[in-house]
This record gives structure tokens, sequence and C-alpha cells, in this order.
């Protein structure tokens, strides 16, 4: 099948590949082309705020603009908020041409604020041609909303009919009706919009969406008034009710918008289905393997009471599913009122117990468990269901959103007390109480005006309120006002990034330039406006006493200045969001400015960069020869600078001269590789893919649904993806067909063919391990050690589990044959660059036999795609080569990075000389470890300084000969642990480490071409000139080849920098390490040996510099006291 992306939008016969909001925008385009053909095209008017599950919509709609404008004028408005927006959708009618057809859209937290403006809407009715379409989101399951929302309820106070599209195919069939009934009766009418369609997509037949409309016979004469007011309300409401309500209902069944399915399966039970919940309950009863006559209602309201009636007549029961209920249970009730029917149940059966949820996302195995036993479902099947929904898992740390790599808000981060949280990127705090968490969720725009009146009962103690530029258009204003009115003491941090990051980085609608809110605010009353920015210049004209500003590096001195003001305060932070910055940098095809790199010999792993920048995502471990370090994965990174701010000095900024770009690895092109295993495709084929947001997941569904419809297959998807935008947890659950299949939303747990997990933190999670079966479930994992945001955020106290037991617990619930494959090693060594990980597992996944559509065709799908086209074809095919010949993969890698060798010359080398009996038991890494300290003992002082250390090991070995043989576990720790104490990282050491050759060098060779290496020091002898770091770059490099020859006053009287507190405690440990381990050995046995190597490794967790290492300190010596104590009590 030839297909083209364009085909979405612009074949006019046969299937598309359609997500929901895609299909939204083919609404529109079938309506104009519905219009042309019949000779008068309307005009389209959208507007409304940006909202999961309908967040990406604007986006798609702006950049479709140009084709929707090729059939009929389209006209998009971005919305202040859902009020405005609502209101400027009743304006749209007072067009003199009369043929607007006008979408608000909004997630159901916005409709229900918008009750008054759709009452008015109806009373004043649409233009004589014109129609009003609500479309409400709502995302029952709270992935990315404060709370669940439903608009039902809403929607019916304010009389608007309510179509529910089950599927993404029905957006636009159940669209095309919603424009077509407030056409012909003036009611404005809504969609009900839930996340698994929105986020949904599948395979479009174009035939089935383009209904046969029916236009009952209109008594009434449509006209559209444009005041309603007091009295002259009456009549219009009076028409309202009595004359185009029935002709609403006249439509409903005219049409057949509500079915009657498997009306001759018989039996005394009848189910009630709505919109989504339709598909649940067909999945349900498809497990079962039943057959059950189903009313599917896409109106429910208002409900159409004829039907109702038709299919309860003779049925002892009918059971009525729905979310949220009990909406529609209601209304059948009262339909049936009289009626000789048996009983209806819904949210509670017979006995008053709850049956049908109504609370959340009702999933189809629910259903399947609440309605087998009541509907004679075989035992065996229900059972086998709930064996795995019991299942007990192990607790796996849960992947969630995190704050982007240089996140502005990071930049208060510092805040001493709980902050009032908001709606935006600051609510991430509160999803596992990040730091100090929040003290609430407002609702949107609200935050200061829940704590304005909690002010007068605290004694109207100080709090910060976080509030974004996004809330601060939408409603916040009205929330600073009502904090002056109160007189609160409260400082509201404002940021200014210039995007709604949370739904896709909108710009915000009604924004303006940070100096006219400035003025604004103090016209509102604020006592005080701040202002902390990047760029401060921009504001020394702002002439007040009632401004301040401040630089970035200042955000600490603002917050503490600002708490001390009393009333209402507004501290700006003027920084532009992060990913933002790097999405234009990358549509613009330009390199940073400057990149940020850490010196692995500097770095003491102590995770003091992640602290300061909030768990930045582009911060990661790695393991070296002294220990685990830190390093920055540049693929992430904004190149904010945040984690450069603390104690540590071994971050080098690195500016590139002119066209100097990342280093890019190109490998080998491979043509031609062996046929894969041929795929168990059965005529369905259920894949479950899973991992982070901004990792290309719901990338590679696509290309997998393309690769498949070029097949001739038919393809449904569910993208879940929630808190995606932020690195929260994406699913994305694929069914592969030969036909086409009843639409699903969601996978059947225990049912999935191909367990295909590019995270494995997330392939471990319970919630998506139920979809997977030892019988049926094969498992393709990349086992990349990617950490989740808590242990970003505290990477010493919290550690990734192991990836051992991690993989066993997939192993345990999924079938052989599975497959294990570090893509982002391999992606890193193949191509620099990790966000072809993802690709490179897809081709595993194929060689291996477990994807049912060839490589041709994904290959296509790829090309399609239009993006960095042929690296990905090429990780495709090196995916597929890892399974076919890892041995040639490996080959092309090269060997991986080995330890240190032992030096081949040198004072340290001398001093081994001779004790090679003596020193053989430790084996070759031990004596490997032993000489390569030595070495550099001699560098880092003299041969003198390393003679000690070789001395007092020798010692610890011979005791440990004479009293314990186990494996010299003991020495070992003793090796590494003293070495790192008396090669502690001063003024001279640090400067020695900073001007190696082979360090910058190493830095260089990341870029294609010339670099400066600017060093970002604090010498803490300087702190009390300067308040930051200082940048030592080519002119200031000889000062540090100078300082590292000084090495020779280290310790001395003439030491300058000895005497400092830091200094003085870090000679003080190597005399109490000994002591210690002197202490450890005497008296060595069975009983005492683990714990003496315990002590023995407690240089380890001393790490960091200045204040960070007197904590680790004061820590390990605690530590060592309870060793101690332990072992005099053995």
């Amino acid at each position: 099948m030839d297909i083209g992306l364009g085909d979405k939008f612009h074949r006019l016969e046969g299937r598309v590949f359609l997500t929901g909001m895609e299909a939204i925008v083919r609404l529109v385009l079938e309506k104009q082309r519905h219009d042309q053909a019949a000779g008068a095209v309307n005009q389209t008017y959208f507007t409304g705020y940006e909202g999961s599950p309908l967040g990406g919509l604007d986006l798609k709609l702006v950049e479709q603009m140009p084709l929707l404008n090729q059939v009929g004028r389209t006209v998009h408005q971005f919305g202040i908020n859902e009020k405005t927006a609502a209101s400027a959708i009743l304006g749209s009618q007072f067009a003199q041409s009369g043929d607007i057809d006008a979408f608000w859209y909004g997630k159901a937290h916005g409709t229900m604020w918008i009750p008054d403006e759709m009452w008015l809407a109806n009373l004043s009715g649409t233009g004589q041609r014109g129609s009003i379409v609500f479309l409400s989101g709502e995302d029952h399951r709270s992935k990315s909303s404060v709370s669940p929302g439903a608009s039902d309820w809403v929607l019916r106070s304010s009389m608007v009919p309510i179509f529910y599209p089950a599927d993404v195919e029905d957006i636009i069939r159940l669209g095309l009706h919603a424009v077509a009934l407030s056409r012909h009766t003036g009611v404005a009418t809504a969609l009900k919009m839930v996340t698994p369609v929105c986020d949904g997509a599948s395979t479009v037949d174009l035939d089935r969406v383009r209904p046969e409309i029916t236009l009952p016979q209109r008594d009434f004469d449509k006209c559209f008034n444009q005041i309603v007011m007091a009295t002259r309300a009456l009549p219009m409401q009076r028409q309202l009710v009595e004359e185009k309500w029935p002709l609403v209902e006249a439509y409903i069944r005219a049409n057949d918008l509500n079915r009657i399915i498997d009306a001759d399966a018989g039996g005394a039970v009848g189910i009630v289905a709505t919109g989504k919940s339709y598909t649940d309950v067909r999945q349900a009863l498809d497990y079962l393997g039943l057959r059950v006559p189903i009313l599917q209602l896409a109106v429910i309201y208002p409900l159409d009471g004829e039907i109702v009636r038709a299919f309860a007549r003779g049925r002892k029961e009918l059971i009525v599913v729905e979310e949220p209920g009990p909406f529609v249970e209601e209304a059948v009730k009262a339909a049936l009122w009289g009626a000789d029917v048996g009983a209806v149940y819904g949210q509670f059966d017979e006995r008053g117990q709850p049956l049908i949820p109504a609370h959340g996302e009702v999933d189809p195995e629910v259903l399947a468990l609440q309605l087998g036993p009541r509907l004679g479902a075989a035992p065996e099947r229900i059972e086998r269901l709930r064996a795995v929904l019991e299942r007990s898992y192990p607790q796996v740390p849960r992947v969630t959103p995190m704050s982007c790599g240089g996140c502005p808000y990071n930049s208060f981060r510092d805040l001493q007390e709980k902050p009032g949280g908001a709606i935006g990127c600051s609510s991430i705090r509160a999803i596992e109480a990040y730091d100090n968490g929040v003290l609430y969720i407002p609702t949107m725009g609200a935050g200061g005006s829940i704590y304005s009146g909690w002010a007068p009962f605290n004694g109207n103690q100080h709090i910060y309120q976080y509030l974004g530029d996004g809330s601060y258009f939408h409603s916040g204003r009205g929330a600073i006002q009502s904090c002056v009115q109160g007189e609160v003491n409260i400082t509201f941090l404002l940021l200014f990034n210039g995007a709604v990051a949370l739904t896709g980085g909108q710009a915000p609608g009604g924004q303006r330039p940070v100096a006219d809110v400035v003025q604004e605010l103090l016209g509102l009353g604020v006592v005080r406006v701040g202002i902390v920015s990047e760029a401060p210049e921009r504001y020394r004209s702002l002439d007040s006493e009632r401004i301040e500003v401040f630089g970035l590096q200042r955000h600490s001195e603002a917050l503490a200045r600002f708490k001390e003001i009393a009333g209402t305060t507004v501290l700006i932070l003027d920084k532009e969001c992060a990913t933002e910055k790097g999405r234009k940098r990358r549509r613009q095809g330009l390199s940073p400015e400057e990149y940020v790199l850490i010196d692995e010999r500097i770095c003491e792993g102590c995770g003091d960069c992640y602290a300061q920048s909030e768990g930045c995502a582009a911060l990661y471990g790695v393991d070296t020869e002294f220990g685990e370090k830190t390093q920055v994965r540049q693929a992430n990174c904004a190149q904010d600078g945040l984690c450069i701010d603390g104690e540590c000095p071994s971050f080098a900024v690195i500016k590139p001269a002119a066209g100097t770009r990342l280093k890019r690895r190109q490998p080998e092109a491979l043509d031609a590789l062996p046929d894969p295993p041929e795929c168990n495709f059965d005529g369905t084929y259920a894949i479950f893919a899973m991992g982070r947001g901004g990792t290309g997941v719901v990338t590679i569904s696509h290309l997998l649904a393309y690769a498949a419809m070029m097949e001739g297959k038919y393809v449904y998807l569910s993208n879940n993806t929630g808190l995606a935008q932020k690195g929260g947890p994406v699913e994305a659950p694929i069914l592969i067909s030969a036909t086409a299949q009843p639409v699903i939303n969601r996978l059947f747990p225990g049912a999935v063919d191909l367990y295909l997990g590019f995270d494995l933190l997330r392939s471990a999670e319970p919630e998506n391990l139920k979809y997977a079966s030892p019988q049926r479930s094969r498992a393709l994992v990349s086992t990349a050690e990617i950490a989740n945001a808590a242990i970003n955020r505290n990477p010493r106290q919290q550690h990734f589990p192991a990836a051992d037991g991690l993989r066993e617990l997939i192993d345990t619930y999924t079938g052989k044959d599975n497959i294990y494959l570090d893509t982002f090693w391999l992606a890193e060594k193949l191509f620099a660059d990790t966000i072809y990980a993802n690709m490179l597992l897809l081709g595993a996944a194929y060689q291996a036999g477990a994807l049912p559509v060839g490589a041709a065709a994904i290959e296509r799908a790829i090309e399609l795609n239009g993006r960095a086209v042929e690296n990905n074809i090429q990780a495709f095919r090196w995916g597929r080569l890892a399974v076919a010949d890892p041995g040639r993969v490996a080959a092309a890698l090269g060997r991986p990075q080995e330890p240190l060798a032992m030096p081949s010359s040198g004072p340290g080398v001398a001093m081994l000389q001779g004790l090679q009996g003596e020193i053989g038991v430790l084996g070759e890494e031990g004596q490997r470890a032993l000489g390569v300290r030595l070495h550099e003992l001699c560098a880092y002082q003299d041969e003198a300084y390393a003679r000690q250390y070789l001395d007092f090991t020798l010692g610890v070995l011979r005791a440990e000969k004479e009293r314990q043989d186990r494996g010299f576990e003991l020495t070992r720790a003793v090796i590494a642990g003293l070495y790192k104490l008396m090669a502690y990282k001063d003024e001279y050491e640090v400067a020695r480490l900073a001007t190696r050759t082979d360090a910058e060098q190493r830095m260089r060779d990341l870029f294609d071409g010339d670099v400066e290496i600017v060093r970002k020091l604090h010498p803490p002898t300087l702190r009390g000139v300067l308040r930051r770091k200082v940048g030592f770059g080519r002119r200031l490099r000889p000062l540090l080849w100078l300082l590292s020859r000084g090495k020779g006053l280290r310790g001395t009287a003439f030491d300058p920098f000895g005497r400092t507190e830091a200094r003085k405690l870090e000679r003080e440990l190597i005399g109490w390490y000994r002591g210690l381990i002197t202490e450890a050995v005497e008296g060595l046995d069975d009983s005492t040996y683990a714990i003496a190597v315990e002590l023995a490794r407690l240089p380890e967790e001393i790490r960091g510099y200045e204040h960070i290492k007197t904590t680790a300190v004061a820590a390990a010596r605690r530590r060592a006291e309870a060793l101690l104590a332990q072992r005099r009590r053995t």
C-alpha cells in the first residue's frame, strides 16, 4: 500500500493513520469539503486553552493552517483562558455572514469554569448557518491533571448535547454530527474527549467517517439573539426547551446515533455502554468468550428514551457501564420509570455493593472481573485473569516526571520553607514531595487566593507562592490582587519562561514583556517587585524605589530579602524555558555557545551537582579507577550551568570557536543482513512498548503503525503519555491486525506478544508487567541504567537497583528467549548520541523475529518520518546486527575502556621491585591497583609520601596473612581507602589535575574544531572576596600550572592554604583512618573480619569539597564509632 505522511489530510478515499489530535483537524477538513460539494463553505473559528488531553491541539491547528485555509477560511486564536475563549466563541456568531462553525477546546476543569458562557450561548443560539461545538478533554486517570475531571454534569446544566467518541474514527463522524446538529437547531453541542481517545491513534477508514446526515423537520425560524437580558431571556429559554430541544432529540433518533449491538445474542441481561466504555465492554466480553446485547450510546445527553425502552423490553436486568457514573445510569432509570422492565444497575448492584467504578478510568479487565460472574462466564477465565492482576511484585523505584535539565524553576530551589504550589512545572515537586514539597496545589492561577483565606488564621506568616507566566496571564492577576486587598504576607515567585511547558511549549496567551508586567503589578498595589534575570542590564532603566533587579547568581539573596518585606510582593524570574531554548537551537541548526564538562579525576562523585541543579537529567554516574564519578550527557544538557554552582572544582566550560561542534560518530554503513526468524503472527499481534517521555517511544509506535499499514495491515494505538513532556512514564500499546478489528483503547492484561522495554526501570514496574505472561510474551529490554527523579536528586542516598534483579523479575513474567541490550551504550559508541537507543532496540526486536512487519516497510517509515533518516536506518540495522552477529558488533565497537595500566617505570614501580613474593597474593588486579596509586602519590607529593602509603598497606597485608585468608579483601579496601584520604584534593592537586595534558586533550577530542577550556574554580582562600567561581581560561592557565608546582609547600609552615579548617581536617583524617585500621587488624578473626572491611571502606563515603566533605566526614566518623562498638562487643 502506497503511503505518505500527507495522506492523513490529503487522501480522499481508502485508509489513513490518524492520532486523536489529527482527527480533529481532519474533522474540519471533512466539514469544509462536504460544504464545498454542497456549494457553500462555512468559515471555521477555533479558540480555547491548551490542556491535556487536548494539550497539543492548538499546535496541530497552527501547523495545518495553510491547508485548512485552502478549502475554507479558518481562524485560530490562542485563548487567554477558557472563560474568555468561551465568550469569543459566542462572539463569532455575531458575524453578519452567519456562517461560522465555532470550536472551543479545553480540559474538563476549564469546562467546569464556563457554564455561564455556555448557557448564554444556548439562549443566544447560533448564526443562520453557524454552529458551536465545545471539545472538552477529560483525564479520568488524572495522569496529567491535578485531579480527575468530567464535564457531563456541567454540560447538562447548560443544556449542551454531549457526543461521546469511542475511538479516533468517532471523533470525525460524531464531530460532523455535532456541527450539523448545532447548525440545524441553533443549540451548542459538545464532544466528550477522553484521554485514551485523544492520545490514541489508529487506521481510519474514510468511508466510515462520513455520515449520511438526516435533518428532521424544523418548525421554527432559526435566529441569533444578540442581546440576552432580564425578562427578554424568558422567551429564548422557552424556545430552547420547547422547540429546539425536541428537535435535538429528533435529530439523534433520525440519524441512528445510538445503536443496539448483538441484538440477536439473546439473554436476560443487556448492557448500556457509553463512548470509550463501549470498547472496554467489547474487550471484556471478548476475553470472557461471551456475546451480550449492548446498547451503544454515542450521545449521552439528551438520552434517547425510546431506544432505551426498546432495548430494555423483555430483559430482566440492564447494566450501565460508563465513566464516570452515574450520569447515564440516572437518565436510564428516569427513562424506564413506570415501564415494565427489570432492574437497572451501574455504580451499585442489587445489594448496594460497588459494581462499576464511578471513579478514575474503568479498564476492561475490571469489567471482566465485575461482569463475568453475573453473565455466567467460565470461572477458569475469571480466575486466570484474577491470578494475573493479583501477582505479587517486589518494590521497584517508580519513574516519575522530573524537571528538565536547566529548568528555570531550579533557580528558586533553595527555599527554606514549603511554598504554595501552582499548575505547571512547579507542580512536579509535589508528585514525590521533592525537596520540601509544596503546601498545596490550587486550581489554575488561584494559589495566592488560597493563602489569602489561610493567612488570617495562622498569624499571616510569610510564604512563597509559585506562579507561572501562563497562569499569570490566564487568571493569576486576580490572585495577586486578592492578596494585596487582604494585606497578605506573600511573595509570588513569578516565572517568566515564555512557555506553557507542561502541555507542549506553547507561548502563554496574552503574553506581555516583563517591563510591562512590572508596571501592571505596581498598579495592582504590590509592595515591591523584584526581577531576577540572566540579563539584569535589560531592566536598569526601570526607575522606582519599589523595583529591585538582581542577576541570576543573586537569586538566594533576592529570596531572603523579599521574605523580610511585609505585604504582597512579587519576585519575577526572567529566564527562558531551557527545553524550549534547546528546541529553538535544534530547529535553527545552531550549536550551544558553550558546553559544560566534568573532569572525572577532580570530581568526587559527591552528588552536589545533582542538588545544585535539582537532579538534572543530563547528569549520570560512571565507574572509574578511583570510584564513582559524575559526567554530563551532552544530548540532554541544556547548558544551563546550575550544576556548576556549589563547591566542586571539577567543572569546565568549553567555548567552541565559530563553526565548531560536538563530534558525531558515523558507524560503518550496513546493508545486507541475514533474514530473521518468522514472526508468530496469527492475524493479530499485541505489542506493549514503554519508556520515558522525550526519548521517542511514541515515534517508534507511529513508525510501526506506518510500516504495518504499508503492508495492508490495520493498526490501533493507545499511547499513554501523561506528563511525558517532563520525562514521565510513557506507554505505547500497539495492536497490529490483518483485518479491521473492533477498536480498542487498551491492551488486555496477560495478552501481549512483544514486551518492548525501552527503559529498564519501567519494564520492571508492576503496572506494566501485568500485560505480560510467561505463556505468550517475549521481552526485548534495554538494560541501560537510567536513574529516576528520586535517584537523580540524591544519588548518594538513592541507588539504582541491581540490574540482575530487574532482569530476573521481567523473566519471571515473560516467556523464554528474552533479549537484553544496553542500547544507550551502543548508541553512544556508534553515534555519540543516545537518541538512537530506541531505534537500536527496534532493530533487535525485528531480527529476533518479534515484529510482524518487514524491514523494508520499517525503513520506508523511517524515510517518511524525515528526521535523521540515514542515522536512524543505520541504528535499526545495527540493532539487527546486535542479535544476528553480536561478535561483529563487539569487534566494531572496539575494546571497552580498561583500568589504568601498571606504570612501566618511575619511583612507584621501583618501590615494588623485590616485593613480588609478598604482594603476589593480591593477584594481578590487586598489584595493578597498588602500583597505580603509588605512581599517583609520587606525582601528588613525592616518593617519601608514597612510601608512607606503601609501608602502611604492606603492614595490613602482613597482618591479614597472619590472621586470616579471605582473598585479602581488607587489604584491597585499604589500598583504595588510604589512597583516597592521602591524595586529598587541595589547591595544589586540583591545579595539577586541571593542567594535565591528557585531561585537556580528552575534552578537545569531543569537538571537531578549536575550543577554549575554561576551568570554573572558587578557591576557598578567596571566598571572602569572590562570591562566585572564577573562570581560568587560556590566559590564566599558567597560574594554575605555577600553583601545581607549589605542592612542596603542602603541609609545611609556609603552606598558604594549609591553615584552613578544611585542610586541617583532611590531614587529620589520614591519621584517624590509620588508627581505625590498626585497631581493626588487632585480633582479626572470623567474627571481626567483615567489620574490619567495612571500616576500611569508609573513605568511599567521604566525598566532596568544603562543607559537603565536612558533612560526609561527620557521618563516616559516626559510622566508625558504631562499627568499633560492635567489634568490641563481638
